[in-house]
């Protein structure tokens, strides 16, 4: 009986092992997306899906189109050039397609998606076309419009505070009197002064100050919203997303970007910008292809122009995390 028993437990543990190693089925699949539109037509079934319904223009969004087909059929996936409607495609993949045991083709297709403003994106219908093996007339099916929003990157009730543009530097007092009758108005007020400090600290608890990439991602989104794009003034937008980067770099890093040239500056990042080298590479070729255009009169191109804000915004935010962190401890 011993013998008979252990031989059982052994099957059972093999079978449990087995069972842990087959992959998840196809239901599970659809936990890793928000959104999953289904189509069929005759022996195609047809499956649209999306990550996520609600991203920022700092996030991506994958995409996935699938298809499956009785033995016996072809089916072609719709292609897209390097853009969907108005979003940008990073990237894609096309794995094998797949038998299964009950004769179905499975064929499946990859995106990476990138938005460039905030607002709704609307994914269009896409055609999928089919035909039985040896005959030459081919068949469609359709999927409808799906919708995915691209949100501000900050919350609502930071994005109406007022920032200042950038300024210059401020000039010192012309003189130590002028200085002093200050500094004796400032003693006669102290009580008053201590009085809304008291007052005021309630209220910066409830709004915490911003933090330098608050302010960047900020500046970024008024920058948009101002039409430069849409008037092709590459040029001048160009310019000012370098702008916003240098001060970032200064709020977040306390380097003198804005005063440096870019020679001085990438000198001096090589010491004291705590980035990885890819990073430092990256941030060069960004300067240099900055001052190209605004003191050599290189007219960027409308992807020119995409690439400069992204290359901008993924900087400030790949340093954002080592911010938080750096607040968190």
């Amino acid at each position: 009986m011993g013998i008979y028993f252990l031989l059982g437990l052994v099957a059972v543990l093999a079978a449990l092992l087995v069972s842990c190693g087959e992959e998840r089925p196809a239901a599970a699949e659809e936990e890793d997306f928000e959104i999953n539109r289904r189509y069929q037509r005759g022996p195609v079934d047809l499956r649209i899906a999306i990550s996520k319904k609600e991203i920022t223009i700092a996030e991506r969004v994958k995409m996935l189109i699938e298809t499956r087909v009785r033995e016996g059929y072809q089916v072609n996936l719709p292609g897209f050039g390097e853009k969907l409607e108005e979003f940008g495609i990073v990237d894609y993949s096309t794995p094998t397609p797949e038998l299964q045991e009950d004769g179905v083709v499975v064929a499946r297709r990859f995106y990476e998606l990138e938005p460039f403003l905030s607002g709704d994106y609307r994914i269009p219908p896409m055609t999928v076309s089919f035909w039985q093996e040896g005959d030459t007339l081919q068949h469609t099916l359709q999927s409808d419009t799906i919708l995915v929003r691209v949100m501000s990157i900050l919350p609502q009730d930071l994005s109406e505070l007022e920032i200042q543009d950038i300024t210059g530097p401020v000039s010192l007092p012309a003189s130590y009197r002028r200085l002093l009758i200050i500094s004796a108005a400032g003693v006669l007020a102290l009580a008053l002064v201590v009085f809304f400090i008291l007052r005021r600290r309630r209220r910066e608890r409830e709004v915490p100050p911003l933090r330098a990439h608050e302010i960047a991602f900020l500046r970024l989104e008024r920058l948009l919203a101002e039409g430069l794009i849409d008037q092709k003034r590459y040029g001048e937008f160009t310019a000012r997303v370098a702008d916003i980067l240098r001060f970032y770099i200064e709020d977040r890093f306390g380097l003198m970007a804005p005063e440096r040239t870019t020679e001085e500056f990438i000198e001096e990042a090589g010491e004291g910008l705590p980035v990885d080298e890819k990073q430092k590479g990256i941030l060069r070729d960004f300067l240099i292809h900055c001052d190209l255009v605004k003191f050599a009169a290189l007219e960027p191109s409308a992807d020119n122009v995409k690439d400069t804000f992204d290359t901008c915004r993924d900087f400030i935010d790949v340093t954002k995390m080592e911010e938080v962190k750096e607040e968190a401890a």
